[in-house]
């Protein structure tokens, strides 16, 4: 019985290696992409169809999201919203019956097309394209939602433009909606939450980034949640919402001036 035990052991060991040598090689290809090409990544994850936001466990999340916003902003009358990453459109148009404007965004041409055509019956919202990095957000609005956008931005000195931008989009009073998932809880479970290949990856868990919003952005946590969903091989998801009051601007509220400050709090890279 002794050597089934230890054969039993190793092969859970085995197990656990292969496990994350399969999470690394797709984390490595997905780093690598996102920086190189992330339009034509973006665009063959649709072709592929690599998100299902139509699934059950889709719906649970959009629900937890939605209510939270109802929470903290009201039942109904959101205003104006701008979605960055909308993907093929379906929490675009839960968005289009309770707010008075949305404007979608995404990288993938492809994405935005099947976005456009799932929202052609509302015309309060408008599908376009937009590079969250390197391009300009224009306008402000009530809500801006970043849901499993900034992972997908590799490198602390890209996801703080990012964020400034997201920021400076947020009418005072308004609300970033941020969402994004763990690691999955195999690894978490064998390797801990902040293992050695985070940084060469330039990985940041959802609680890690929450902590910068607060930290290097001086936004308001109003709500945060973590759950898992019973899904096999599910991540832990987290919702976070911030609030831009009037009080914690940067002197004058100036973009570039409040990206300079950020970039200059902490080793950013």
């Amino acid at each position: 019985m002794n050597w089934l035990k230890q054969l039993l052991r190793r092969s859970s060991a085995l197990r656990g290696l292969v496990s994350l040598f399969r999470f690394l090689r797709q984390e490595v290809w997905f780093a690598a992409w996102s920086r190189i090409a992330p339009k034509r990544f973006m665009d063959q994850a649709h072709v592929q169809r690599s998100w299902d936001f139509e699934s059950a466990v889709s719906q649970e999340w959009h629900n937890r999201v939605l209510a939270a916003i109802a929470t903290a902003a009201g039942a109904e009358h959101w205003g104006d919203a701008i979605e960055i990453g909308c993907s093929e459109g379906v929490f675009t148009s839960y968005l289009a019956t309770r707010c008075r404007s949305v404007n979608a965004f995404d990288i993938s041409p492809i994405a935005q097309a099947r976005a456009a055509e799932r929202c052609a019956a509302y015309p309060n919202v408008r599908i376009g394209s937009l590079d969250l990095v390197n391009d300009p957000i224009s306008g402000k609005y009530d809500l801006v939602f970043a849901m499993d956008v900034l992972s997908c931005i590799r490198g602390r000195r890209r996801l703080t433009i990012a964020v400034a931008k997201l920021k400076e989009a947020l009418r005072d009073g308004g609300l970033l909606i941020y969402t994004d998932n763990s690691m999955p809880l195999d690894i978490q479970r064998s390797w801990g939450r902040r293992p050695w290949w985070g940084r060469p990856l330039a990985m940041m868990e959802p609680e890690d980034c929450v902590r910068f919003l607060q930290r290097q952005f001086h936004l308001q946590l109003v709500h945060w949640e973590q759950y898992t969903s019973t899904k096999e091989g599910s991540r832990d998801q987290s919702i976070a919402l911030f609030r831009h009051e009037v009080a914690q601007r940067g002197s004058g509220g100036n973009y570039d001036q409040g990206i300079q400050e950020a970039l200059r709090a902490g080793s950013v890279r």
